[in-house]
């Protein structure tokens, strides 16, 4: 997925040759103190016959992940998982999945914050994209959509390619949600 040596001393990767966490990339969250708040082992092969990811045991809607990175004063852009993250800029986190609403942690700190958000979820979470930038929105949130064209999400792309796109990034309005529905409609008669 062309992680750098860079990247994994920035977010702090590491891995295990024994045990429960062996063959897995670790990646470790950070809350707003600096205190480990949350990590995600993801395997690195198909040696390790166990699930794809182990996830810490806290509930994921009390984790900002990486807090500490966040100034909620600029752009925030919101990815699904680690993976993805390590593409993005600097300020930047992931859900862990693809969930945020009211009662979420970041949901509110961003409001709170009035944190500008460019929302960059993968192509298969478009509803959600929209229901979520919808929901931020109601908050007067200043919210953009990432368009990630013809890669599977942000963690495959380069991240020159993220940088790109970031730029191109749509700024989120009814009318927006709207013309999305309007695409969805197959035309044709009903029979």
């Amino acid at each position: 997925r062309g992680i750098s040596k860079a990247d994994l001393w920035k977010f702090g990767i590491g891995t295990c040759k024994t045990g429960r966490f062996r063959r897995r990339m670790i990646i470790p969250s950070f809350d707003a103190d600096g205190e480990l708040n949350y990590y995600v082992a993801r395997k690195i092969d198909d040696e390790t016959s166990s699930m794809k990811y182990l996830n810490a045991k806290v509930p994921k809607k009390n984790v900002i992940f990486n807090e500490l990175r966040i100034n909620w004063k600029e752009t925030l852009t919101i990815v699904e998982g680690p993976l993805d993250l390590i593409k993005c800029d600097d300020n930047a986190t992931c859900l862990l999945g693809s969930e945020i609403r009211e009662g979420y942690e970041i949901f509110n700190l961003i409001v709170k914050n009035q944190t500008p958000i460019i929302l960059a979820l993968d192509p298969d979470a478009i509803e959600k994209t929209h229901k979520f930038a919808r929901s931020l929105a109601s908050y007067g949130i200043d919210v953009k959509i990432l368009d990630v064209g013809n890669f599977e999400d942000v963690g495959a792309m380069k991240k020159t390619e993220f940088l790109e796109a970031k730029k191109r990034a749509k700024r989120w309005t009814q009318e927006s949600q709207l013309f999305h529905m309007i695409s969805k409609i197959k035309s044709g008669s009903i029979v």
